[in-house]
């Protein structure tokens, strides 16, 4: 993830954003659309020796957004960058140039025109070719050029210029950004910004070029990185890679191999569903478990396209497979970022009780505020990474914006997520008056790995927090929003909503980002368990209401990426004293009275007589 300033923002990753909050940094706004693009028919079709190219694809435009300056009527400049020599469009010519527009936006551009220049320009006039466009409509618009574009090898803007009475009017797509694809300026306003190496998280120009006489391979197929994959001892998983065609002919199969150090697989052959040139597929590639339980970097590499040598210049594709003795059940980690000040954050109150109420102690939530009475300065290092507000990770590698519909559909993926170890957490309190805990943890890990980098960090968190005052009152932009109706008390409910009571709430934490130190060994042994303890002091916790309602999470991290492989979480059992008469190692408990002789079934506050199986008698202080 990329770290980005503490601002507003809405996060999506699905089809249609469930959010309305707004993502600033520096002079950038995005604001997420509510339903997804329809593009409308292209109007060119490519003829013999054509093709469309961007490094957007149909498929991103399952996701969109539109990003601008927070104004309306901004001249933009919207663009791409190709570099010199490109290994797809390094030859030929530009024909026309395709904008993408969202629904509903056509009408509010004027002054549109499209251009290509070699140097980013100040202003429109400084391109280097600038065309006139009458008018753009929603959707996909193809505007042939006048005076076709010579790419001869050369490096080279290609962009809109626009103007709108929308505050954000040009059109992003996909999830992630990549170089290249996203810069952006407003003359006289903002100067250009590359969105991807300034840390913007906006996804793709929604623009592609058609390009004519480029010295196409008939055969030439990419794969993209596969990332980490566990598979069980003895068995073998089948992986989706995406690759791209970036061949004249249409790609029906591939064959490819395996490569791990110095040992390669045989060929394998294995058909696809047609992909057309120049769009995105899926090829399933199978791979087995390495006869030791470790990690091997793999490489594949793509050495056919439908029988005859793959062209393309990019034709390996880099991950790493992770041989594992079972696959453990995962508990998913959620960290909800919210605040009473912030009007949309009742989305994530609401989502925050699904998941609750629909998964229980499977998930692990924690609810962490900032700027109002609960924030804890624990967080700090967490709260730096986080876009806006309400948002949050799940298990720190998915950034998610907390509508109960995104939780819908992502809590079961991360549940069906293979791990590659377990926790468990045990906590009581280490003295009476309640200033510390004792949390004893178990690890065990399914791989073996000579140099580890995991920790283990803790989390305390406290359900009903309540307080009066401005600062406790929640502000609800839901309420009397359609839109939200489903959302039945913050929809009733005013603008500003009181006494209620906030659960999950982070009150304290321990070396949250990375883990506390030691506690997990850097050499790991497949299927052994790790003993940890600390003493969590909790004597300058402030926000902390009623210590009978803290739980203890113990988060064991990643520190390679900073990821959460895994969670657990427990109530803290009351600090006991005993008082032993005589006691044998090999007694049970018999039989419990209270101070006044009554014989009682479980453990009650106060003093505890127990009568053990010698005979013996314990006398126990229940706190």
């Amino acid at each position: 993830m990329k770290k980005q300033l503490l601002l507003l923002c809405a996060i999506m990753i699905a089809a249609c954003s469930y959010g309305q909050s707004l993502l600033k940094k520096d002079n950038m706004e995005r604001a997420p659309f509510k339903v997804p693009f329809k593009a409308n028919k292209a109007n060119i079709t490519p003829e013999d020796g054509q093709f469309w190219w961007g490094y957007m694809s149909e498929t991103d435009l399952s996701t969109t957004n539109g990003i601008g300056t927070g104004a309306t009527n901004i001249p933009f400049l919207a663009a791409i960058y190709v570099p010199a020599n490109h290994d797809v469009i390094g030859r030929g010519k530009i024909k026309a140039v395709r904008v993408y527009v969202q629904n509903g936006l056509g009408k509010t551009m004027k002054d549109v025109s499209v251009w290509i220049s070699a140097n980013k320009p100040a202003t429109l006039a400084a391109a280097d070719y600038v065309q006139s466009v009458a008018s753009l409509s929603d959707g996909a618009n193809d505007i042939v050029l006048d005076t076709p574009f010579d790419i001869n090898g050369q490096a080279f803007y290609v962009g809109y210029a626009i103007t709108s009475s929308n505050a954000y009017p040009i059109m992003c797509c996909g999830n992630e950004s990549t170089p290249n694809t996203l810069l952006i300026s407003a003359p006289g306003r903002m100067e250009w910004i590359d969105a991807y190496n300034e840390g913007y998280d906006f996804g793709k120009l929604a623009l592609q070029i058609l390009i004519e006489g480029a010295d196409l391979p008939s055969y030439s197929v990419s794969p993209a990185d596969f990332g980490t994959v566990c598979v069980e001892k003895n068995a073998t998983t089948t992986l989706p890679v995406t690759i791209t065609n970036t061949g004249k002919e249409t790609v029906t199969s591939i064959s490819y191999t395996i490569t791990t150090g110095s040992n390669t697989t045989e060929e394998k052959t294995i058909s696809t569903t047609p992909i057309p040139s120049f769009a995105q597929g899926t090829a399933n590639i199978e791979l087995a478990a390495d006869a030791e339980t470790k990690k091997f970097d793999k490489t594949l590499t793509i050495t056919k396209v439908n029988g005859e040598a793959n062209g393309a210049a990019k034709n390996t594709a880099q991950g790493t497979l992770i041989t594992v003795t079972e696959k453990p059940q995962s508990v998913p980690v959620i960290e909800e970022f919210t605040g009473t000040w912030c009007g949309w954050c009742p989305v994530g109150f609401a989502g925050m009780q699904y998941v609750h109420d629909t998964y229980g102690d499977q998930v692990v939530l924690i609810a962490v505020h900032y700027n109002d009475p609960m924030q804890t300065s624990d967080y700090t290092s967490i709260l730096n990474r986080v876009d806006g507000f309400p948002s949050s990770f799940v298990n720190r590698t998915v950034d998610l914006y907390p509508h109960p519909l995104n939780f819908q559909s992502y809590i079961p993926v991360a549940l069906a997520h293979t791990t590659l170890g377990t926790i468990t957490v045990n906590a009581e309190w280490d003295n009476e008056d309640m200033s510390s805990i004792k949390i004893d943890t178990q690890t065990k890990f399914v791989y073996s790995e000579d140099n580890g980098n995991y920790g283990i960090a803790f989390v305390l968190v406290e359900d009903g927090l309540k307080g009066t005052g401005s600062s406790w009152s929640q502000n609800n932009y839901l309420s009397g929003d359609s839109d939200y109706k489903d959302f039945k008390f913050w929809y009733e409910s005013p603008s500003r909503v009181t006494g209620l009571e906030f659960d999950h709430v982070a009150v304290g934490a321990w070396n949250i980002a990375n883990g506390l130190a030691n506690s997990v060994n850097t050499t790991i042994v497949a299927d052994e368990i790790q003993d940890y303890s600390y003493t969590a002091d909790i004597s300058s916790k402030s926000v902390i209401q009623d210590k009978t309602k803290l739980k203890v999470v113990a988060l064991l991290i990643d520190k390679s990426d900073g990821s959460i492989i895994n969670a657990a979480q427990t109530t803290i059992d009351d600090y006991t004293t005993g008082i032993n008469d005589a006691s044998s190692d090999n007694a049970v408990e018999t039989a419990r009275y209270n101070i006044n002789g009554h014989k009682i079934n479980a453990p009650q506050h106060g003093v505890n007589i127990i009568r053990m199986s010698d005979g013996t008698v314990k006398k126990v202080v229940i706190k």
